[in-house]
């Protein structure tokens, strides 16, 4: 086989590799620009009436009534004309008075999060419950890193990689030039010219 049937076969495959690389560097900067994106997302505001007031959950009515008279007064519209969500804040402040001050409704938040009760429809996740604990947030989120960022496009990688193998492990460009070098009578001081004109050698 000619020198320049081999650079040219050399140049090919240099290509490919190339075109293979450029595409793993955009999946994993199409990656990195989706965990830029969602680390900058606010989580949800939360409606958690005592820490809306600022007591305990267990805090007696006279507590929540205290709490509610000194934030209803800092809070009220009429005393706060330049903020626009004044009236928002203040309707959430009386909404929080409402339940903290209603037994039962109190009572419902507390055990299911609504202060009218247990709701008819149920969402849940089919995870075990450890991952969804906070305390497991990070290891949760560093494993859901390794496996999306790291093991699936390696996997792909590495498959795509041993498509250019043939049986043996020899690479499919090997195994063309050693079938045209190799007679059927072959010493085994022929082995290492024969070795000489593989394709990484060229």
């Amino acid at each position: 086989m000619s020198k320049r049937a081999n650079l040219y076969r050399f140049t090919w495959v240099n290509k490919w590799f190339m075109v293979k690389f450029a595409i793993l560097a955009v999946m994993w900067y199409g990656a990195y620009l989706c965990f830029d994106v969602v680390k900058e997302i606010k989580p949800l505001k939360t409606f958690i009436p005592h820490e809306i007031l600022g007591v305990e959950a267990d805090a007696t009515v006279a507590q929540v009534k205290k709490a509610y008279r000194q934030l209803s007064r800092e809070k009220h519209p009429d005393k706060n004309p330049d903020n626009p969500e004044a009236v928002n804040e203040f309707i959430t402040i009386t909404k929080a008075y409402t339940i903290m001050t209603d037994e039962k409704a109190r009572e419902n938040f507390l055990k299911y999060g609504n202060p009218d009760g247990k709701g008819t429809m149920a969402v849940g996740i089919a995870l075990p419950n450890f991952l969804q604990k906070k305390e497991y947030q990070i290891q949760v989120l560093v494993a859901f890193f390794i496996i999306i960022i790291i093991i699936i496009p390696g996997y792909f990688y590495n498959k795509i990689m041993s498509n250019e193998k043939d049986v043996g492990g020899v690479d499919i460009d090997n195994r063309k030039i050693f079938t045209e070098l190799i007679p059927e009578n072959m010493l085994g001081k022929q082995i290492p010219g024969i070795l000489a004109h593989s394709f990484e050698f060229s």
